[in-house]
């Protein structure tokens, strides 16, 4: 039995956050949905509290009392700037570890991107250990976050997951994408194997479900239990 009950979401109302409330519902016994945007539909089981994860002080309260963080929020893309990242998606990553270094939150899922390796080439078939190769401001961003959630690990013992996700939807909606896909179920397995495996450590996975010709060796992700 897991000792996860309480945990955030960050980003809960981005398209990924939507995809997966009602399966983080029905594993999870309170949520805490917090976003930039509004949400105005919270389940029985669900806490919405809307701010800003580059606000230090806001991170540290939503962090309070939880016992897991998905951490999902960021602006999402390869088109941004880097001042449109660097709020987001670098001082609000942090800001996250941060309090959850704070309240002794000792589990982090950490939403990273395939843009993180981006400037591989599609037929090298690479695995969780290779450098970070950012494409994008995004990607560099990402990165930036990889990093982060690794020296949280290391330092202070914390069990984070990184899922390099590709894209997340309930269908696939072009060829290119059909190499990246990864259903809501399989990112939910994901999330459950990053916020339940005990002495978990630092690792690095692939957000991509079994399609044809995958750019990525998910082996890891195999190994820890994922199917």
């Amino acid at each position: 039995m897991s000792d996860v009950k309480r945990v955030l979401i960050t980003g809960a109302a981005g398209i990924v956050g939507t995809l997966l409330r009602p399966l983080l519902r029905e594993r999870f016994e309170s949520i805490v949905l917090t976003d930039v945007q509004p949400i105005d539909d919270p389940a029985s089981s669900e806490t919405y509290v809307q701010g800003d994860i580059a606000d230090t002080s806001f991170v540290e309260q939503v962090a309070r009392g939880v016992d897991g963080v998905i951490h999902l929020a960021a602006c999402v893309g390869p088109d941004y700037s880097f001042d449109e990242v660097l709020t987001a998606n670098i001082v609000g990553t942090h800001n996250v570890f941060a309090a959850c270094r704070q309240h002794g939150v000792a589990r982090v899922v950490y939403a990273s991107s395939h843009h993180a390796v981006g400037f591989y080439r599609r037929d090298d078939l690479i695995d969780e250990s290779v450098l970070p190769r950012p494409d994008s401001q995004y990607g560099l961003s990402k990165a930036f976050g990889e990093s982060a959630a690794a020296y949280y690990s290391d330092k202070f013992s914390m069990d984070v997951l990184v899922i390099r996700i590709g894209f997340s939807d309930k269908a696939v909606i072009d060829e290119r994408r059909l190499h990246t896909w990864i259903s809501p179920r399989d990112l939910m397995q994901l999330i459950d194997i990053g916020l339940t495996t005990a002495n978990l450590g630092f690792e690095i996975v692939y957000g991509v479900s079994d399609n044809p010709e995958p750019f990525f060796d998910n082996a890891n992700a195999h190994r820890l239990g994922y199917r």
